[in-house]
């Protein structure tokens, strides 16, 4: 319900270090979404929070019992004047600001999809307004204070010896560019306040650690501090990691842990020749986790799938692919991962796997799995040369551009229709283009 969140192990890490601070105040400059006080909520603790966005102030303000101050602009009554009657100046302003999040970002938007979007939340907004009006009204959460103030300003006002646990932004224009819909339709008396520079960081964070009790977090590792490094997060395989300082606390690691399944079929192997039929066979997800860390790419970060399918061939396991429905096309599925096995006498073996993920019985899988009409996929290609050649002369390249991974050069979005040939033609035609196998070396001879 709140905006964005910390990893639940940082919480708990947060909520174990708090144990050993001393009952009274405890103050929160950057508090976002109140992760860290609703962590620590129930252990006796007067909170005392800070911030300058105008969603966790409209939050802050109504958590102790201060008028919101939130209004709809002029110049949005035209196409918002139906949210007037939420806004309370209390909890249904608050409420009205949360469920903004989630659609104001598409309103003037061209596109069918963000027209969509916004027709429906006015259709169901009564609804929907209403059930979160009454989860935020279940909330337990209690704040001493709340002030919307700039953290450089707050801090100095913080006694010396009182516990201070803040996740500040380490990087500019985070809050203008996460609230610019909130703040492009609506007004309020927002503070003064210029984005942490370099110095600034450093500052803050002087502020934060000069105490005998204080704990912090970055994404980055922060030189300065590391002989004050308590914790090292990653709670998935793409997520970047957390490195989490404190004046005093244990010592974690927490790293990606994925379940593993056992898979009985048999594979192809070298010395042995592909035959037909080719098959496609469900997977579960610890199957294709054991699959995937077996023969994809290790500098690859894996992703969770929604399908998950082997591509078998008289009966042996050649490869595997796995698809997840589009966000923003509603007849297109997105390739997640794509892979055959190895090693083979096969170099072209891949393109068999895009073929068969392109057929129309994984058109059929992929329509009964996401309960949508499938046309179309695409995918995403890390590579150090400008086209990849396992999509080459199968999929459309539709986008090149520097590749977001250090380790690669390029990264390439492909496009392509689905369902236009079945798993017999895409057997045939592999076979005729690429399916000659490697010769056999000679052996050696006495």
């Amino acid at each position: 319900m709140f905006q964005g969140t910390i990893p639940g192990p940082m919480r708990s890490i947060v909520r174990e270090t708090a144990r050993q601070w001393p009952a009274g105040p405890v103050y929160v400059p950057c508090c976002g979404n109140f992760t860290i006080e609703r962590s620590i909520a129930d252990l006796g603790f007067a909170l005392h929070s800070s911030d300058v966005s105008i969603y966790t102030t409209a939050i802050g303000r109504w958590l102790t019992s201060q008028p919101v101050g939130v209004r709809l602009r002029d110049e949005s009554r035209e196409q918002l004047g139906w949210l007037e009657s939420s806004l309370d100046d209390g909890v249904g302003t608050v409420a009205t600001l949360m469920l903004g999040t989630r659609f104001l970002a598409s309103v003037d938007r061209d596109g069918l999809w963000h027209q969509r979007v916004v027709r429906s939340y006015r259709e169901q907004w009564q609804a929907m307004h209403t059930e979160t009006t009454e989860k935020l009204g279940r909330t337990d959460l209690q704040l001493a204070s709340y002030q919307a103030e700039d953290v450089r300003s707050w801090l100095q006002a913080v006694p010396s010896d009182a516990p201070v646990c803040s996740f500040p932004p380490f990087y500019g224009g985070g809050y203008e560019k996460l609230y610019e819909p909130l703040n492009t339709h609506f007004d309020w008396d927002a503070p003064e306040y210029a984005p942490l520079s370099d110095d600034d960081v450093v500052s803050v964070l002087g502020a934060i650690t000069d105490r005998p009790y204080w704990l912090t977090a970055s994404n980055h590792d922060v030189e300065e501090l590391r002989p004050h490094l308590r914790g090292v997060i990653k709670a998935t395989p793409r997520a970047a990691p957390f490195y989490v300082y404190a004046s005093k606390a244990p010592t974690r690691i927490v790293a990606p842990r994925q379940a593993i399944d056992p898979v009985t079929v048999p594979r192809l192997r070298r010395g042995e020749q592909i035959n037909a039929p080719l098959t496609l066979s469900l997977l579960k997800p610890g199957q294709f986790n054991a699959l995937r860390s077996r023969y994809l790419n290790p500098r690859i970060a894996p992703g969770a799938a929604n399908l998950a399918v082997a591509v078998k061939a008289a009966g042996r396991i050649i490869g595997v692919f796995a698809m997840s429905p589009s966000t923003y096309t509603p007849d297109e599925v997105y390739l997640l991962s794509d892979f055959a096995v190895a090693p083979t006498d096969y170099p072209r073996l891949s393109k068999l796997i895009v073929l068969a993920a392109t057929s129309a019985e994984a058109q059929l899988l992929c329509q009964r799995a996401f309960s949508r009409r499938v046309r179309a996929v695409s995918t995403t290609a890390f590579s150090n040369n400008p086209v990849s050649m396992k999509y080459r002369g199968l999929l459309r390249l539709t986008k090149r551009s520097p590749a977001t991974d250090d380790a690669w050069k390029f990264q390439l979005q492909y496009q392509g229709a689905m369902g236009e040939h079945d798993l017999a033609t895409a057997y045939s035609t592999w076979t005729t283009r690429w399916g000659t196998p490697t010769p056999k070396p000679p052996e050696n001879t006495p």
